[in-house]
């Protein structure tokens, strides 16, 4: 556990310094800005506007470090083979994948946290708090089943491909009634049972999208949120597994 924190810690630094955190960070918080001068725009509206517009920002920039900093920490560290120098110490495979996602998840948290807090700074309406902390969870939780998932495939695959994989595995995740009822209007058969599939091994984001107003002002149930946190810990912790099987696998000690 110790080897794990040290390798978080680290990771957490050096992602800070970074110019793309920089950029999308407040990247963030220029969208969260735009949001308010979008939403004076119309008066009657203006919390809806600012509050889905903003949420909408909120999980883009975690996404965003989330695809750029996941898809290449892991496929730098085995090309440059610097993660040797780690591995050469009493530390495991095992706790350098977990050390690395969870330094890089504690650096999402840390954005995701301080762009809601803006968000209800402007807001200034403390009914809301309470619930700008579930969907805060809910995205959170959302952006680290991708990180997952990217963690994964840089073990075997270009990070270049890794990131579009992951983007596109997010916006099926939230499409997947939209893309089924299309292809059920082909009455293809071959389709249907593809799509099928693709449902089976994908996470239904769509059914817990909660990042809107709706949501802000009138709280998931608790039991769903209950469903929720679990559904996504173990697609989370599914994936994280496979990473880490594959890297236990992987030669990374390139011959000369």
């Amino acid at each position: 556990m110790k080897s794990i924190l040290t390798i978080a810690q680290t990771t957490f630094r050096e992602l800070v310094r970074e110019k793309m955190f920089i950029i999308i960070f407040f990247l963030a918080i220029a969208l969260l800005l735009f949001s308010v001068a979008l939403s004076n725009l119309s008066i009657w509206e203006f919390q809806r506007i600012l509050s889905d517009f903003s949420l909408a920002s909120m999980e883009i920039a975690g996404l965003g470090i989330a695809l750029f900093s996941g898809s290449f920490m892991i496929f730098k560290e085995i090309e440059k083979q610097t993660c040797l120098l780690l591995l050469s110490k009493p530390i495991s495979r095992s706790e350098f994948i977990v050390g690395k996602f969870v330094g890089l998840s504690a650096l999402i948290l840390v954005t995701l946290v301080a762009l809601t807090a803006l968000l209800n700074f402007i807001l200034l309406e403390p009914n809301f708090i309470g619930n700008s902390i579930l969907i805060l969870i809910n995205i959170y939780l959302k952006i680290l089943v991708v990180l997952a998932l990217v963690f994964l495939l840089s073990v075997y695959i270009r990070p270049v491909i890794s990131l579009l994989f992951g983007l596109s595995f997010y916006f099926y995740g939230h499409g997947i009634n939209s893309v089924e009822f299309l292809i059920k209007k082909t009455r293809d058969e071959n389709l249907i049972a593809l799509q099928k599939i693709l449902e089976a091994v994908s996470p239904q984001f769509f059914r817990f999208n909660w990042k809107n107003y709706y949501f802000l002002k009138d709280a998931p149930d608790l039991g769903d949120v209950g469903i929720m946190i679990g559904y996504f810990l173990i697609w989370i912790v599914f994936l994280l597994v496979l990473a880490v099987r594959g890297f236990n696998r992987r030669d990374i000690v390139i011959n000369s």
